[in-house]
């Protein structure tokens, strides 16, 4: 098999891998490609592209075609195999021929596959510095990023040199021109210098004439210490007393390195070297005390994970422990009879103990009768000491046991100054309802939260009460239990930021949670936290703005309507 390099550095094979020649045609002659979720193979002509696990294409007449290999996201070309295994680059040009009748055992298949990995891999690369895609085995580096002038193989056996290289023509010239141990080979004597270090240089004053190169000979000349692999043109200077570099000097200038595996910038105390310029894998300042994780060195923060991660010699420094509550309701208060100590908040505890009301949500730790058990745990609040409790009241500021409500607006004939016309809703922030509501709210937005399938949302900052909202969230709760349906939409087609703009509530983004059937703030807010899309709502960052209302008819189908209405205003 032969081959010749172009310009554009694509390589260009007589015959194809498998010893395909032009002799009596058979119709089973075929290329079989191969490839996996790494990459694919193209051609140049697209009758040969593979993106899938196998291709194969009858090969029935002489075919020229370039192949490139083209690796997925995160991953990088490292050889091919099969038709084009000595082609060193991702750019293949090959000749394929069928097979010929004598050959039929091979079934008739010419193989071809590339092979490709992460370009996370950490790897030996070698010095290609003819730039001929060859690289020089006593020349390489160690990372997971191909060095500028560094590739993948190591098959040059003179580096100074492009017309050198594995399988380029040999001339009579006194070089071994095709990289396979024989120089001038059916030619001429050629001069070989002895190399007992094995650096790839060659000692001037012990030589040898052959045809063939000998096992320990170069053909250049230029060691200074055949004596030493360490010495040779081109390495670095090391202050030990030789030269290290045969420029003719001993352990010029110079300064200390040292080895930083994992490149954070610190190396380790204990393994240096000097040189006048850093060593590759070698960093100027000491003191790494892990130089397998690029996170931890001295300029490194201190976390609490028992290690030493700014190398001071203390492990999770600065941190200490403190007591976290129990809180099942998540309202920002924990239970004091149940609590844990740690470093870092535990996820469903609080910091605050003494919750009045440990199995219902109750932010505010209202407790309206002074009983102890918050409102939330009680039960029963009637402010006006009608018996109606007062998240059920039509008028909680008075007395009202029959619920009067002759214009049927929702409030009650003992709150309602014009008890035959339906009322607007009550002053800006003038119930409790509201003030709770916002509280509860607020304090929801305070902590990290996690809202089932929509995820996890950071603590934000608190809503202000706006009362255009409220009067938007009060005529919808009062459209909805009026007319006895339970909707975003409007009975009149409006969505919340028609109902919005309605109430004067210039808005650039709004949402809205409804609920029908609970009878306080903190049961309807419960429900809201329970449910992913409102429970986001309440956790959105893009809020600024808050109104709500609720509205009760006796003879809707849920008696009471809750919306909460947000918005940020222009």
């Amino acid at each position: 098999m032969s081959w010749n390099k172009s310009s554009s550095h694509r390589w260009t094979f007589t015959r194809a891998a498998l010893g395909c020649l032009s002799f009596t045609l058979l119709a089973s002659c075929r290329l079989v490609v191969t490839t996996d979720s790494t990459g694919h193979i193209e051609s140049a002509s697209g009758q040969y592209d593979c993106a899938q696990a196998s291709c194969a294409y009858s090969i029935d007449e002489e075919v020229s075609e370039t192949f490139t290999a083209v690796p997925a996201d995160s991953f990088r070309f490292v050889r091919w195999e099969g038709l084009c295994m000595l082609a060193p680059t991702a750019v293949c040009e090959a000749r394929m021929f069928p097979l010929p009748e004598q050959l039929s055992h091979h079934d008739g298949d010419i193989g071809l596959s590339a092979v490709f990995e992460p370009v996370s891999t950490v790897r030996t690369w070698y010095r290609d510095r003819d730039g001929d895609n060859y690289g020089a085995a006593n020349q390489r580096r160690t990372s997971a990023d191909q060095p500028r002038g560094f590739v993948i193989n190591k098959q040059d056996c003179d580096d100074y040199d492009a017309d050198i290289r594995p399988f380029a023509k040999e001339r009579e010239d006194g070089k071994d021109n095709n990289c396979n141990g024989m120089i001038d080979e059916g030619f001429v004597d050629i001069r070989f210098f002895a190399d007992r270090d094995g650096d790839g240089f060659g000692d001037p004053d012990s030589s040898r004439l052959e045809k063939r190169k000998p096992k320990g000979y170069v053909t250049n000349q230029l060691d200074c210490n055949d004596g030493s692999a360490r010495d040779f043109p081109d390495a670095n200077e090391l202050a030990d007393g030789r030269d290290n570099d045969c420029d003719g000097d001993v352990d010029e200038g110079g300064s200390t390195w040292y080895r930083d595996v994992d490149g954070d910038g610190f190396g380790l105390t204990t393994d240096s070297t000097r040189s006048l310029q850093a060593p590759d894998g070698y960093a100027a300042t000491d003191g790494d005390c892990d130089d397998n994780n690029a996170a931890i060195n001295p300029d490194a923060e201190e976390t609490f994970d028992s290690v030493d991660n700014d190398c001071d010699g203390s492990v999770d420094e600065g941190f200490t422990e403190r007591e976290y509550f129990r809180d099942t309701d998540n309202d920002g208060y924990g239970d004091a009879s149940d609590s844990v100590f740690d470093v870092v908040q535990p996820q469903g505890y609080a910091t605050r103990s003494g919750d009045n009301c440990p199995s219902g949500y109750n932010p505010t730790q209202s407790d309206a009768d002074g009983d102890g058990l918050g409102d939330a745990c009680d039960g029963f609040t009637d402010s006006d000491e009608d018996g109606i409790e007062d998240s059920s009241d039509n008028c909680p500021s008075a007395a009202n046991q029959g619920q009067e409500d002759g214009d049927n607006d929702g409030l009650g004939d003992a709150c309602d100054p014009v008890d035959n016309t339906p009322s607007p809703p009550p002053a800006c922030m003038s119930s409790p309802d509201a003030q709770a509501m916002l509280d509860a709210v607020n304090a929801f937005r305070s902590q990290s939260r996690t809202c089932g399938a929509r995820g996890t949302f950071p603590a934000v900052g608190a809503l202000s009460w706006n009362c255009q909202l409220e009067t938007a969230a009060f005529n919808h709760s009062r459209d909805m239990a009026n007319n006895n349906f339970f909707s975003h939409t409007g009975s009149d087609g409006s969505s919340a930021g028609d109902r919005a703009t309605r109430a004067g509530y210039s808005w650039w983004t709004w949402g809205e949670n409804i609920a029908a059937g609970y009878p306080s703030v903190s049961t309807v807010m419960q429900g809201w936290i329970d449910s992913d899309g409102h429970c986001a709502n309440m956790m959105n960052a893009n809020f600024s703005n808050l109104g709500a209302a609720r509205f009760v008819d006796s003879g809707s189908t849920y008696g009471t309507y809750w919306t909460q209405v947000f918005g940020s205003s222009r």
